[in-house]
């Protein structure tokens, strides 16, 4: 979908969203082993403070990249010491400063800078206040909200909320929250779940008709997991659908692997909990989770279009600098978005009320014990964009103290992160008016930060 985009493009690097559609230079060079060795290794890129994992696979005769919350990629050789990503050929690598049989520099080169990542380096870890500085240097647009052990010690707005002469951003600031609405379709879904008014493993066939047979026996489990098989979407986020219509597109719909196999972000498979979310309760999806779960929670800044909106609350989008709609300017019906985005993405809300909703789920205000822990369960392992997700969340180190629940969104106008440690306590929410590719890495050099206390 154009505006919604999947998370598995929310990569926590300026090495981020790149071109999938690209194919690949079949007179690219193949390199034998002899020549790999001399390449594998970790390298640190400071200034983002990550790694650059380097290694082969299949025998030895194929490279690989990874960086920790992105897919890996495969490099292909280009010329001497030089390699660019098998998905697109506007990514490029090249190996630098050879020293007894290994190569101490990695050169990433792609449309918008040159990175450069040194063997073995040491990562720099930089605080709330460096942190804070470079950020503004950066002209960061947005507002950040740090809390440990529940109390809040960091919330700051930087730039502009829209052109109007006092449009800055503050810390009440509504943003549009993209894909971590997933959390709370999924939470919806469990509440219902909780009652016994549903099962996780119930089938499409109990709450619509006429379905393909290929798609008959998804259930509610793999819709959340986005295991279900079915492609990321159907349409444009603003494109005006009917329900039927809409079924009849997805229904209609390839198939991108066997059900329960492998894991293909949808969607169009939380729109789909939408509507079961709707038959089920005998509610309007925002109403629903409004009474079962932003109420409860005290989240009054949370929605499409039951909250009192402010006329100056809700921050418009910037692209390239040029101030956009506000989300809830565009082409929505009377009850919020349609179907193409109503219950994957576009809920509105602001830092507040995300730290109300960390705080929720931790204290089972919203949802039981026994239900949060399926909830946050990592149900199925894939080792990509996170090891493993659970029901709207991206799940790692499930058996460690710094368990880390996570999801993020994006848009063309809009960046979102969540990140909770639920046993440290640790909430991290990055919210901004501007898709910059930066922006998924602020959430990590906070957390590098707070876990090294």
């Amino acid at each position: 979908m154009k505006k919604t985009i999947s998370i598995l493009l929310l990569l926590i690097t300026s090495l981020s969203l790149m071109n999938f559609s690209c194919t690949t230079n079949k007179t690219k060079k193949a390199v034998t082993f002899n020549h790999l060795k001399q390449y594998v290794g970790d390298y640190v890129y400071e200034e983002a403070g990550i790694t650059i994992k380097i290694y082969t696979k299949e025998n030895n005769t194929k490279l690989f990249l990874f960086i920790s919350g992105q897919p890996e990629y495969e490099l292909i050789a280009t010329g001497k010491h030089k390699f660019s990503f098998k998905v697109t050929d506007e990514y490029k690598v090249e190996f630098k400063n050879p020293e007894n049989g290994v190569f101490k520099e990695l050169v990433v080169t792609q449309p918008n800078g040159t990175y450069t990542a040194i063997r073995n380096g040491k990562l720099k870890i930089d605080n709330l206040t460096t942190i804070d500085q470079k950020l503004t240097a950066r002209g960061f647009s947005g507002v950040i909200l740090v809390a440990q052990n529940d109390s809040i010690i960091f919330n700051k707005a930087y730039g502009r909320k829209n052109n109007q002469k006092n449009g800055l951003n503050d810390i009440n600031t509504v943003f549009d929250i993209c894909s971590i609405t997933k959390q709370f379709t999924a939470a919806g879904i469990m509440k219902l779940v909780m009652k016994n008014k549903i099962s996780v493993n119930d089938k499409l066939s109990k709450y619509f008709d006429n379905i393909p047979n290929d798609k008959k026996n998804i259930t509610i489990h793999q819709l959340l997991t986005h295991t279900s098989g079915l492609d990321t979407g159907i349409g444009g986020d603003y494109e005006s659908i009917t329900e039927e219509k809409f079924l009849k597109k997805v229904f209609k719909s390839r198939l991108l692997s066997p059900i329960g196999e492998k894991f293909n972000y949808s969607n169009m498979g939380y729109s789909l909990l939408g509507i079961i979310i709707e038959k089920v309760s005998g509610m309007d999806y925002e109403t629903f989770l409004n009474q079962a779960l932003f109420k409860p929670s005290k989240m009054y800044h949370t929605g499409y279009i039951i909250p009192n909106w402010k006329n100056n609350e809700i921050a418009n989008g910037f692209l390239d600098g040029k101030e956009a709609k506000k989300p809830n300017e565009e082409n929505w019906s009377k009850k919020g978005p349609y179907l193409n985005l109503k219950g994957n993405g576009g809920i509105l809300s602001n830092a507040n009320d995300m730290f109300l909703w960390s705080k929720a789920i931790r204290n089972n205000t919203v949802l039981d014990k026994e239900t949060t822990s399926k909830y946050l369960y990592p149900h199925f392992e894939f080792n990509d964009i996170y090891t493993h997700y659970g029901y709207g969340w991206g799940i790692e180190n499930n058996d460690s103290r710094n368990k880390l629940v996570v999801h993020g969104g994006a848009s063309d106008l809009f960046a979102s992160d969540l990140w909770i440690y639920p046993k440290k306590e640790i909430t991290i929410i990055v919210l901004s008016n501007t898709q910059e590719e930066y922006v998924y890495s602020i959430a990590r050099k906070i957390s590098k930060f707070l876990l090294q206390k």
